[in-house]
């Protein structure tokens, strides 16, 4: 059963999905958004707002608010135009999974890799590796004043050193924990830390703490956090017999993941992967104005191979499928990060022109049944929002009919009288077919005319929402985007 959400708890998720957003010019000095030829004016979103006191007068909201009246808006012309729904084009939806799989595909047929490993070989490794081995230790964290000078700092060190010695001379690690850690987290226990496995700690802490043997107490430790004074309290390491099986699986895994490299290095390096001179320049621009994702502009190359070249309107489709907020993470990033970005989408391209060059291709049946799904999906989600079947007025056309009942539905859904459902990347295909606009500008007017009609007392009939109602707690999923490292076999497979 779905559990009720209100707008109010999902603000910090809704920003994560991708605002659509176009030419600021083509909106009315008093339109917050529009999707299509439909529009939801400032005046209007602000009045929708003000009533509800849980709601604050700021730009997220009003983001927010647009995001979802676009979504439900297009939503509710698609599933009740005759025909829109079929014709959509879903691609930006379906190309990333169905690509994944024709790079599955061709991974399966041209790699082969040995799966016999001996029981000799997997003793070795596992005496050497010990998988699987945990350790459970206290630490004491001394921090350094900020812009500390050296005797500062030569101060904090003699307090550390103090303080291992009385450890290891037999006091109360755990008293000395609360009293003198600069780690909140863990100085009220004592400065335990529970158990923890390879990998988990940064390396100084973590190899002080492999090394010790429980009950012992480890010199001053130096990360940069700070320094460290660790005390190990108990160690837990599986049998051979335990691990071998999950072992075995690794080293498989292991060689699989060198023989693809090997299958990719061979397919890439013929194909003479030249990024343009100015394409970090540029993708960094394009990931800089989210607007520009959403709007397409002139086509140049960003990077070039034999027989193909990679465009920004590839880099923009694979954009659209991402969150605002990995665009500015890849906007931020280092020219070399971005380089190995543009690589690694071109390689992705390069592996889906050799799977259709190898004649591998997705189940046209398998195809036809995703774009189905997610069909039923747009349907699904209209009944539940109540848009499924919108009908004119004498005299009315649909789109002032969506325009009504969509309106209708936001005043409900601000009070938290209906449930809040995130079309996540349902979206995309329907911001692409009809269009859509807001801009920062106007979101920043709406937030500010809700709060001048706040304090003039101004909110309408409008009721809030009770406490209870407007706070009730759910944790939705929402996917944040890709590393900005990742991209082979995501490309636009255009």
């Amino acid at each position: 059963m779905r559990s009720k959400r209100s707008i109010l708890t999902l603000l910090p998720a809704i920003t994560l999905l991708a605002a659509g957003c176009g030419d600021r010019d083509a909106l009315g000095e008093d339109t917050l958004a529009r999707a299509g030829d439909l529009t939801f004016e400032v005046e209007t979103a602000a009045r929708l707002v003000a009533p509800v006191s849980e709601l604050p007068p700021d730009v997220q909201v009003m983001t927010a608010l647009s995001d979802f009246w676009m979504d439900y808006a297009l939503l509710a012309l698609a599933v009740n135009e005759e025909g829109t729904l079929e014709n959509l084009d879903l691609s930006l939806v379906t190309d990333t999974q169905l690509n994944q799989e024709l790079v599955l595909m061709l991974r399966d047929e041209v790699i082969e890799t040995d799966s016999t490993v001996t029981d000799e070989e997997l003793r070795s490794r596992f005496d050497a590796e010990r998988p699987g081995e945990r350790v459970r230790a206290s630490h004491i964290l001394l921090l350094y004043p900020d812009e500390a000078t050296q005797t500062q700092r030569d101060s904090v060190r003699t307090l550390a050193e103090e303080l291992r010695d009385r450890a290891r001379a037999g006091e109360d690690f755990a008293a000395m924990a609360e009293t003198h850690s600069d780690d909140p987290g863990s100085a009220a226990s004592g400065g335990d830390l529970d158990y923890f496995s390879r990998g988990t700690m940064v390396p100084p802490f973590e190899e002080a703490a492999f090394a010790l043997q429980p009950g012992e107490v480890s010199d001053v430790v130096e990360s940069q956090f700070g320094l460290h004074v660790i005390k190990s309290t108990d160690r837990t390491t599986p049998t051979f017999a335990d691990v071998v099986d999950q072992l075995r699986e690794q080293v498989v895994m292991e060689r699989t993941a060198v023989a693809e490299s090997t299958f990719v290095a061979e397919i890439e390096d013929p194909a003479n992967v030249q990024l343009e001179p100015d394409a970090v320049q540029v993708a960094r621009e394009l990931t800089g104005d989210w607007d520009a994702v959403f709007s397409p502009g002139p086509e140049r190359t960003l990077v070039t191979f034999t027989d193909g070249e990679y465009t920004t309107e590839d880099f923009r489709r694979f954009l659209m499928t991402q969150s605002p907020q990995f665009a500015e993470q890849v906007s931020q990033a280092e020219d070399t990060q971005l380089r190995s970005m543009l690589r690694n989408l071109t390689r992705g391209e390069l592996l889906l022109a050799e799977a259709r060059r190898r004649g591998l291709a997705i189940d046209p049946a398998a195809e036809e049944a995703l774009e189905e799904e997610l069909r039923a999906d747009y349907r699904a989600v209209a009944q539940q929002l109540g848009l499924d079947s919108i009908v004119p007025a004498e005299g009315e056309s649909l789109e002032e009919a969506v325009s009504r009942d969509v309106g209708e539905f936001m005043e409900r859904l601000v009070r938290s009288e209906v449930d809040v459902v995130p079309l996540g990347p349902l979206s995309l295909p329907l911001r692409a077919h009809y269009g859509v606009r807001t801009s920062r500008e106007q979101q920043t007017k709406a937030a500010e005319r809700m709060a001048e009609l706040r304090a003039q007392g101004s909110t309408g009939d409008q009721q809030p929402p009770t406490p209870q109602e407007s706070l009730e707690e759910l944790d939705p999923t929402v996917d944040s985007g890709a590393d900005i490292s990742d991209g082979a076999g995501g490309g636009s497979g255009g």
